[in-house]
């Protein structure tokens, strides 16, 4: 189990570099169109848990001693499957409107299709279950912790600003039938 928990980091640290590359190409082509990167005052924190949870995680899993619980192994493998799920299903539901960073697409109305018919945030939900998840399954209880209450802060910011941006531009309120001020 050890091995199959190792090459699991190794290849979620493969692929959030890869989501890098293409949130990228994805920004450029949105302000290409004639959208706008939202200032976000902590999108620099958000870089920085996610850098240092995957660095926390690859470091125990290389280089510390541990045992592998199978029960929790197993259980949080199939929670770790479910937040990669959502998270790919809602990459490819935004297909070129995807970024890390919060892009807006003026008059472009907000998507509600395929898992966002769902969840309005099926990309955070699964993030959420990957950070708590991944560092259970080696029993490393601590990263788990810390970094998934550092996440619903970061998260807590974030979902606000973008529902926000949004309503202002996209139409989000009609589009998910919010009634009322707050979102």
């Amino acid at each position: 189990m050890e091995l199959i928990f190792k090459a699991i980091v190794v290849f979620t640290a493969c692929q959030r570099l890869i989501e890098l590359f293409i949130a990228k190409s994805n920004e450029k082509h949105i302000t290409g169109l004639g959208g706008k990167i939202i200032a976000e005052k902590n999108y620099i924190f958000m870089v920085l848990l996610h850098t240092t949870w995957l660095a926390s995680i690859l470091y125990c899993a290389f280089f510390m001693d541990y045992q592998i619980d199978p029960a929790l192994f197993y259980g949080s493998l199939v929670f770790f499957v479910f937040g990669q799920f959502l998270r790919i299903t809602a990459i490819s539901t935004l297909g070129k409107r995807w970024s890390t960073r919060i892009v807006i697409l003026p008059e472009a109305p907000a998507i509600k299709k395929g898992i966002y018919n769902y969840f309005r945030h099926p990309n955070y939900l699964g993030v959420v279950l990957e950070i708590a998840a991944l560092p259970l399954m080696a029993s490393f209880y601590g990263i788990a912790l810390f970094f998934t209450l550092a996440n619903f802060v970061i998260l807590y910011f974030r979902i606000r600003l973008e529902e926000h941006c949004l309503i202002e531009h996209n139409k989000y309120r009609e589009v998910f039938n919010i009634q009322g001020k707050n979102v």
